[in-house]
């Protein structure tokens, strides 16, 4: 589809990041090198980031994540484990509240035998008491009313206070959660990797990323957007000098930005710069938004004259933020 009516991209105009995990850490001289690190230690380190990398599989994935947590958030001074308690940690604490249960029991069963001796002895001490006048049995005191049950009003509030708890807990972990952007360009037929391009965007950031152009599907750019947090693309362009370089080989269109999802795996392009067709070399109206837990492509399909390998650029832009769907 060629877009023949779209104005003119002529700026981009990125807002402030306010967001309150952008301070930039004092020192990290002393943190061990991200380089020689495990993948169990920088799984650890990230944990103490609060950034879920659940949807991570390669290392390379860890340790671009925990070098952007280390350039751009706090300082850890304390680990997170009022939010994510060990294994050894929750049987410890489970084995406590038993034992507190068994010395309760304990203590109510030497009470109630207790109780019961003491009465039985004073019974066999005192006379038959004889039986109550009827002025005595009225003005005797009811006996005391017993502790009312919950009412399912309390239950209700009761988890409705516990899930409100688990909801903000995810927020704030989503709100640390970067969405990772990887392009890797490898030649052909030999497989071997010539460039790699990775980048990380935690919520509340503008994001933009520059697609090299490619004729296969595996120099595609992967996006990995993790839960709770919500990707937008707006626009993109081509640069026009590249461009009017690249059009003048023969045989060749254009560039086409393609996507893919995990619902539907197929590149299917949503913008295509046509140099016979295309008045503009940029679109604004793109409004792609994709929430996670999802992984997706972006792949800058160069359209034939490719031979002299060539290739044009796609600048794609737009935010990522929290995805208000989910926590509001």
């Amino acid at each position: 589809n060629c877009d023949s009516t779209a104005p003119i991209l002529t700026s981009v105009h990125f807002f402030p990041l306010s967001h309150p995990s952008a301070t930039m850490p004092s020192n990290n001289d002393d943190l061990p090198d991200i380089s020689s690190m495990k993948l169990s230690e920088l799984k650890k380190e990230l944990r103490l980031y609060g950034i879920d990398s659940s949807n991570f599989f390669e290392k390379h994935e860890f340790t671009s994540a925990l070098d952007n947590a280390r350039k751009t958030l706090p300082r850890p001074t304390t680990t997170y484990r009022e939010v994510e308690p060990t294994e050894e940690e929750i049987k410890e604490k489970k084995e406590k509240e038993r034992e507190k249960e068994r010395e309760k029991r304990a203590a109510a069963k030497a009470a109630r035998k207790s109780s019961t001796g003491s009465s039985g002895t004073s019974r066999r001490s005192q006379p038959a008491a004889s039986a109550p006048t009827p002025a005595a049995s009225a003005s005797a005191p009811a006996p005391a009313a017993a502790t009312p049950a919950p009412t399912p009003s309390t239950q209700q509030q009761t988890q409705e206070q516990q899930q409100q708890a688990q909801l903000k807990m995810k927020k704030l972990l989503a709100s640390r959660s970067p969405l990772t952007a990887l392009q890797q360009i490898k030649e052909h037929p030999s497989e071997k990797l010539v460039s790699e391009q990775s980048i990380s965007f935690l919520p509340g950031s503008p994001f933009s990323f520059s697609l090299r152009g490619s004729l296969f599907e595996s120099d595609s750019t992967i996006l990995r957007i993790p839960d709770g947090v919500k990707l937008t693309i707006s626009a993109a362009s081509v640069e026009r000098k590249s461009m009017e370089e690249f059009s003048k080989q023969k045989g060749s269109i254009g560039v086409s930005l393609r996507i893919s999802t995990e619902e539907n795996p197929q590149l299917l392009p949503i913008w295509t710069f046509d140099k016979e067709k295309s008045k503009s070399y940029g679109v604004t109206d793109l409004g792609v938004v994709v929430c996670g837990p999802r992984t997706m492509r972006l792949l800058a399909y160069m359209e034939m004259g490719f031979s002299s390998k060539m290739s044009v650029d796609v600048g794609v832009f737009g935010s990522v933020s929290l995805d208000g769907d989910k926590f509001d």
